[in-house]
Order: structure tokens, then sequence, then C-alpha cells
């Protein structure tokens, strides 16, 4: 018998019924031609694999679009958190810096507004357009890309959001951004703190370390993966 195993299976399920509600023909005709594709395949499981992917990235750009009508109901820091947890990540917020905050059932009630302070993507799916999630959030001060494998180049430009308040960044293992995707990082003036490593699209990191130190002459910029980083 089919069943939710997880937290995140729950929520994908809830929002793609709100996604199917908002954009019905879109979702329906692109999961239609999916599944025609699927049910007609003999053999060969590349035509499942193409089609699902598809839907799956139709589903993945909805996750990441910023719902503005649900942002003036309950405020920037909640959406935010809600587009990192339904991606696959978690957030921690002021009130308790410490805790990691990776599923809806142990969100704050609506009616509290929280501050969100860390956002933790590590193997989440977050895309360059749901980095606009951050726009309105003044207390994030720590952030940690670690395997986020739809981070396109320019996938880090959505940070300049941060630029106040970003203090800790890691960027790891997102084999989606090459050199010029760092540039941005360089506007992060209250940053302290940088992590890059494992990146293998970046071809030439002393580099970016070179420019990001003139640019950063307060960050302590780190290359090696520690022990205790590997999820």
């Amino acid at each position: 018998m089919f069943s939710l195993s997880s937290d995140r299976d729950q929520i994908f399920f809830t929002e793609f019924g709100m996604i199917a509600g908002r954009n019905l023909n879109l979702l329906r005709n692109s999961f239609l031609t999916t599944t025609k594709h699927i049910w007609n395949t003999p053999t060969t499981n590349a035509p499942v694999n193409n089609a699902s992917r598809q839907l799956w990235g139709y589903v993945a750009i909805a996750f990441n679009r910023v719902d503005a009508d649900r942002q003036r109901l309950v405020g920037p820091d909640r959406l935010c958190a809600e587009w990192v947890i339904k991606n696959g990540g978690g957030i921690c917020t002021v009130d308790a810096p410490n805790r990691l905050i990776n599923s809806y059932n142990i969100l704050p009630p609506e009616d509290h507004r929280f501050k969100v302070k860390v956002v933790d993507g590590s193997g989440a799916s977050l895309m360059k357009i749901g980095l606009e999630h951050f726009k309105g959030c003044n207390h994030i001060d720590t952030v940690i890309f670690h395997k986020c494998k739809h981070l396109e180049s320019d996938g880090l430009n959505g940070l300049v959001h941060l630029k106040d308040t970003l203090k800790s960044l890691q960027i790891s293992e997102c084999n989606n951004i090459s050199d010029d995707g760092f540039d941005v990082i360089g506007e992060m003036k209250k940053l302290l703190e940088l992590r890059i490593f494992n990146m293998s699209y970046v071809k030439n990191l002393d580099a970016i370390v070179q420019n990001l130190k003139k640019a950063l002459p307060n960050c302590h910029i780190e290359t090696t993966e520690k022990q205790n980083d590997e999820k």
C-alpha cells in the first residue's frame, strides 16, 4: 500500500496540491505528457528518465518561486524558512540559533513572527530563483550551500540580499557553479568566514581566493574539507 514515508513526502503532496490549484493547466499538461511517455515505454528506461526529469524540473521550479501572496500573509522570514524546508534543507532562528528546524511539524505557529538566522541548504534542491526569498530577511548571518546541485553558475547572485548581515558562508560540492559564480561574494562586506571546497567545475580556485581576499580583507577563507563536513 502507498504511504507517505516522511515529513518531506507530506510537504511535497501538500505543496503539489497548492501548485496544481494555481497552475492547473501547466502541471496537468506536463504530467500527462510525462505519464504518456512512461506507460508507452516498452523496454528502455531512457524515455522514462527523461520524462521524469522534465516533470521534476517543473516541480523544482515551482517549489523555488516566491509566493508573493503568502509572503504578504506570513512575512519574508517564515516564507524563506518554508522554502528551505520544503526543498530539503533546514533553518535556525534568532531565538534558537542551535536548533535546526528541518520539518514543517516543528516550525513555530504562523502567528509567531520568528527571524531566520541560519540557512542550511545541505543536499537541498535550492535554485537561483529561490534565493529571492532572502529579500527582506534581515537577520540571516550564516548560509551553507552543500551539494546543492540545482544552483547554476550565477546561482549565488541572490546572496546580495544578505550583504548587510551575512557573516559566514560555505559553498561546497555545488557542481554547477564555476569560477565567475563567486564574483558576487566580493560584495558581502560583512563576511568574516568563507569556506569553499570540492567544487569540480571551478578551474582556478587560487585566483578566486586571491580576488576575494582583496575584496574582503577581514574574511578568513578556507578551501579544505574538515572531517565533520561530510554529509
